[in-house]
């Protein structure tokens, strides 16, 4: 016999609103774990908040803290190049780590669920790519399910200019960015706000 198993990304999540709340995961045959792959990949729900009738005036992410994933100079870059171009307050809360995400994580815990019942139940198909098995789950659930490639990721890194180094970013509990650039740090939730100095 003979078995071929092909690695995916998966980024899930939660989206709260005041109008409507929902599930979603963005799907990639990249497994770049870095930030610039899940820039690309949360790009769908930007997509959904700039189309939304009311208007956006602050976005929040909690995540866990991986530094090499999402709390990094290439965050801050990001953060702070939407939240000028869009006039939005940005804000970016790492949770310790081990510390559960609640629903973002059932979320993630679905999709997995749900490619694996489709896998099993239909053996002798042939799904060629992360696209191909995301459009046989996308009948079976509600979660809005997006795929990224390895083009847009690498289209979106040749936007990424030479960037310094954050001192004491790895320590950062909570990151804020304002609509005028600027950048804001607390290394606990009941900490002091301090303006971060960056060079970008």
């Amino acid at each position: 016999s003979y078995y071929y198993e092909q690695l995916i990304s998966i980024l899930s999540g939660y989206v709260w609103m005041k109008d409507g709340c929902y599930s979603f995961g963005s799907v990639s045959d990249d497994t770049n774990r870095m930030f610039e792959a899940t820039w690309t990949g949360l790009q769908p729900i930007f997509d959904k908040l700039k189309n939304n009738p009311s208007r956006i005036t602050t976005i929040i992410f909690i995540s866990d803290s991986p530094v090499y994933q999402f709390r990094n100079k290439t965050t801050f870059f990001f953060l702070k190049q939407y939240a000028a171009t869009n006039q939005t307050t940005m804000k970016w809360i790492y949770l310790e780590a081990g510390h559960g995400k609640g629903v973002a994580d059932a979320s993630g815990a679905t999709i997995k669920r749900l490619m694996d019942q489709t896998v099993a139940f239909h053996p002798d198909e042939s799904y060629r790519n992360a696209t191909d098995l995301i459009n046989e789950v996308k009948k079976k659930t509600n979660i809005k399910l997006f795929t990224y490639s390895r083009e847009e990721i690498d289209s979106l890194k040749k936007n990424i200019p030479s960037l310094t180094a954050i001192k004491g970013a790895a320590s950062l509990h909570e990151v804020t960015v304002k609509p005028d650039g600027a950048v804001y740090g607390k290394d606990t939730s009941f900490g002091t706000e301090r303006l971060l100095e960056l060079n970008f």
